[in-house]
């Protein structure tokens, strides 16, 4: 199975991405799962801080304009500190894409890339990762 083929196919893997927490995610042209974690920082008195995240991974293919608009298009969501998006794009670009909400108050909006085989971005280790690991599975169930 090609690649391209493949990371579609991840759309079959519901219950390999509900285990990790994510859930079915559509904006057209866009179609992946995402997840929403939540993070608390603790000190020696409790809890300091608390923020969340929203994780997406996207596996349809979507062109440059799509991305510009989405990058262009996409606000600050409610008590979300990280918007990370990982695409799964043939021409993966090496490095992360970053824009911060009213300097980073309001939370941050990251675009990052990723094909199978190529070496990611350290900051989405865990996402590539699962990708990696539910490619494995589409694999041995062939």
């Amino acid at each position: 199975m090609d690649h391209v083929a493949s990371c579609a196919a991840l759309a079959r893997l519901p219950d390999f991405w509900n285990h990790w927490g994510f859930e079915p995610w559509s904006r057209p042209p866009f179609e992946g799962v995402r997840r929403r974690q939540r993070f608390v920082k603790g000190g020696l008195l409790g809890k300091i801080a608390e923020f969340q995240a929203l994780d997406h991974i996207v596996w349809a293919e979507v062109s440059d304009g799509d991305l510009t608009w989405l990058w262009q298009d996409s606000k600050p969501a409610p008590d979300i500190m990280t918007q990370r998006y990982l695409f799964l794009r043939e021409n993966a670009w090496p490095g992360r894409r970053l824009r911060s909400f009213a300097f980073g108050f309001r939370g941050y909006l990251e675009f990052y890339a990723y094909w199978p085989g190529l070496e990611g971005h350290v900051r989405v280790k865990d996402l590539s990762g699962l990708v990696d690991l539910g490619l494995d599975l589409l694999q041995k169930a062939n």
